[in-house]
């Protein structure tokens, strides 16, 4: 069992931390690459801020003149600066205009030759122009066709600070300055995730070593548990003067016709642990009635019965083995109501209590017993027959016949090592998902 767990472990534990680390390389190159963008974006928007603070002190004396009244020298110095702008690696301006304290355009430079030029001025038709005596540079990242502008706006003063114009305009980032800002992100990206898949294997051994610890600590809690139930079933067989054979019959009977009706592993389990504790509660029941060889009396079949509700209050002491709660207190309901000791009927006996007690009264007739010779699968099948409606579910018993005759042939009556390694493979299969379950759930 250990081997099966730790390979399934192993396989869920790289998913898990390959999911993991996926995850997190997307998320940190995703923050990445807007850090990056971010930079780019602070750069370009300071070149475009600083471009307006030289225009600002390349113009400086003209605006030191009341009323601006020397708009063509104005427009020649714009003009001077945007073809400056032009030579930067960055990007350049591609439209500018300035503004007099009275909003009226005193200067406008267009890049005629600029491809998109048509849209930037689009973009320009309403001006965002705030009035001068604001003194606040703001602006704007806009995109064109997919490519970055920053649209950008400065008050301009003379030499005494006072806000005397105001110039706006947009900056188109250049391809390579684009370019350059993927390049540098997809670096930082690949650095991310190197760090990350690193990390990972790192930090992997030492999972797998705390891993192997607990993994091993719940093998032995799991191998602790289950040897529990096989002394408990052995004290309750040699309390009956039978042997602990019959507990791995009527387990390997119940599984195998739970499996037939699609039973879930959950429920299984439960079966499971039932079959192995169905009469726990005989340990209570004295020597005189347990083993009278006789029929016994109406009074002692009631202090017989009594061996159910002292079985559950064996069993309700352990949490782990409170889940055979159903087959321990129900088995000896049947369908048509007239068992004990509630007197349940149809869908309110549990559907685990319903398969254990088609494979108690199957084991039991073809069982050898003190007191009683085995009996043929013919004349088995003949006497659970009449119980079907009554004493058995008849659609689970419908399904018990598909199967019994192999079940007949295969455990009839067996008490070997076979019987021991089939219950082994069956708890292997249906209890060591709850080892797994430690590390997904």
């Amino acid at each position: 069992m250990k081997t099966l767990i730790n390979k399934s472990i192993h396989r869920k534990l790289v998913t898990r931390l390959a999911i993991t680390g996926l995850v997190i390389s997307v998320v940190l190159g995703l923050v990445a690459i807007i850090v990056e963008r971010g930079k780019v974006g602070e750069v370009v928007l300071d070149r475009a801020l600083q471009g307006a603070v030289r225009f600002n002190i390349q113009a400086g004396y003209l605006l030191d003149k009341p009323g601006l009244p020397d708009r063509k020298e104005i427009q020649r110095e714009l003009n001077a600066f945007a073809s400056h702008s032009l030579k930067q690696r960055i990007g350049h301006f591609v439209f500018i205009r300035i503004f007099d304290p009275d909003s009226i355009i005193v200067a406008k430079n267009v890049n005629v030759n600029y491809t998109d030029i048509k849209v930037v001025e689009k973009h320009m038709d309403v001006s965002d122009m705030r009035f001068p005596g604001e003194g606040e540079n703001w602006h704007e990242v806009i995109r064109i066709h997919g490519a970055p502008y920053i649209k950008v706006g400065v008050p301009l003063t003379n030499s005494g600070g006072d806000v005397v114009a105001y110039a706006e305009g947009v900056f188109a980032v250049s391809s390579e300055a684009v370019a350059d800002a993927r390049s540098r992100a997809l670096r930082t990206v690949f650095i991310v995730i190197a760090i990350v898949l690193v990390t990972t294997g790192l930090i992997y051994p030492v999972i797998i070593k705390l891993m192997s610890r607990l993994t091993k600590l719940s093998v032995r809690l799991l191998d602790s548990h289950m040897e529990m139930l096989k002394v408990l079933g052995s004290a309750i067989a040699t309390r009956d003067s039978d042997t602990d054979a019959h507990n791995y019959r009527v387990t390997i009977i119940s599984v195998r016709l739970a499996e037939a009706v699609s039973i879930d592993p959950n429920t299984i389990r439960n079966i499971i642990k039932g079959a192995f504790l169905h009469d726990v509660g005989k340990i209570g029941i004295s020597d005189n009635i347990l083993h009278k060889p006789s029929s016994l009396t109406g009074e002692e079949f009631n202090v017989m019965k009594t061996h159910v509700t002292q079985g559950l209050d064996i069993i309700e002491r352990s949490e782990w083995l409170n889940d055979a709660t159903d087959v321990v207190g129900y088995h000896h309901e049947k369908i048509d109501g007239s068992g004990y000791p509630k007197g349940f009927s149809g869908e309110k006996v549990p559907i685990t209590a319903r398969i254990f007690a088609i494979a108690d009264v199957f084991d039991a007739l073809t069982s050898q017993r003190p007191y009683k010779k085995p009996l043929s699968f013919n004349e088995t099948m003949k006497i659970m027959e009449e119980g079907r409606g009554s004493h058995f579910d008849p659609r689970l018993f419908d399904a018990f016949t598909n199967i019994a005759n192999s079940l007949y042939n295969e455990f009839a009556g067996r008490n070997d090592d076979k019987l021991k390694k089939e219950v082994e493979v069956i708890t292997q299969q249906y209890f060591s998902g709850n080892i797994d379950t430690l590390f997904t759930d």
